[in-house]
């Protein structure tokens, strides 16, 4: 266990290094009004903020996503999808951004499943605060976020997986969610993933109950999962478990829209590249064909 959390430790200041390069050269559009680190657990922890993002001068109801970040579940905040999160924004939506604890010195991955929710349940208990359209409220989420929004659509209509992981019932109605180059799979063999495996869950895990119900393909209420849509790309490295996790969908006559983007020379579409680049061509169409997705469910 110290040696993974030495491995993780090394692997977070590579992320680190790399995001920090990337937020330096992002500019932020202009004409959205941002409210910034609103505590929607009040106990002084940074990883119960999260961020509100509209267009100014917005005149009625705007339909809500809920962001959730990536980064393995150990990684990650906030900050890194603002940009993301304001061209979002810009189309016509009302953006919750959100921080969640991290499983790499906070919580484990059940500690983040109950942040959602409580954060989840603090935006419908404030919607009326903001030009927000309470039966309009979609869920996005990439990588390990990805992961948490599919687990917070299930829990939203099930009291067994809400007893199970300790969360209330979610006071929403969850229409759809978009899952852009999700981690979908906590049991992949891909080293570093089995190296976070031990890091996000608690010694003895898989002998928990809740375990095996992070498992996609073991949980039943699968069927009853709203609209996905899907995104990943050639050159994402776990486009593996996207495309695993559109077999279970098929599997469970879920609905869904898979958008795959071929490589592409002279353009890096690696993984979670819409995130730091929705200004490119392929960022712009992946973000377009998600919400034209969630406008259809409307």
């Amino acid at each position: 266990m110290q040696l993974n959390k030495f491995f993780i430790k090394k692997m977070l200041k590579v992320w680190e290094s790399a995001d920090r390069h990337s937020l330096a050269q992002q500019s932020l559009p202009e004409g959205i009004a941002e409210i910034a680190d609103i505590p929607y657990i009040s106990d002084g922890n940074s990883g119960h903020l999260l961020d509100v993002y509209y267009p100014e001068n917005t005149n009625g109801k705007l339909p809500v996503i809920i962001n959730l970040h990536g980064g393995g579940f150990v990684y990650g905040n906030k900050e890194l999808n603002k940009l993301y999160c304001y061209h979002i924004a810009q189309r016509g939506f009302i953006v919750f951004n959100l921080n969640y604890r991290l499983a790499y010195n906070d919580t484990k991955v059940p500690g983040q499943i109950q942040d959602v929710a409580a954060a989840v349940n603090w935006i419908g208990d404030n919607l009326s605060t903001y030009p927000a359209d309470k039966n309009e409220i979609f869920l996005s989420g990439e990588s390990a976020g990805g992961s948490l929004a599919v687990m917070t659509e299930l829990i939203s209509g099930s009291e067994r997986l809400q007893k199970l992981f300790g969360v209330p019932e979610l006071n929403v109605d969850i229409k759809a969610a978009g899952i852009n180059c999700g981690m979908m799979n906590l049991e992949d063999p891909m080293i570093g993933f089995r190296l976070l495996r031990s890091v996000c869950l608690e010694i003895g895990y898989q002998e928990q109950e809740y375990y095996q119900n992070l498992i996609f393909d073991n949980i039943p209420e699968m069927k009853d999962l709203p609209p996905v849509f899907l995104t990943t790309s050639e050159e994402d490295p776990l486009r593996h478990m996207t495309l695993n996790f559109e077999k279970t969908l098929k599997k469970n006559g879920v609905e869904y829209k898979l958008k795959y983007f071929k490589k592409k020379r002279g353009t890096r579409l690696g993984h979670v590249f819409s995130v730091f680049h929705p200004d490119y061509m392929e960022g712009k169409e992946m973000i377009d064909e998600m919400l034209d997705f969630f406008r259809t469910r409307q």
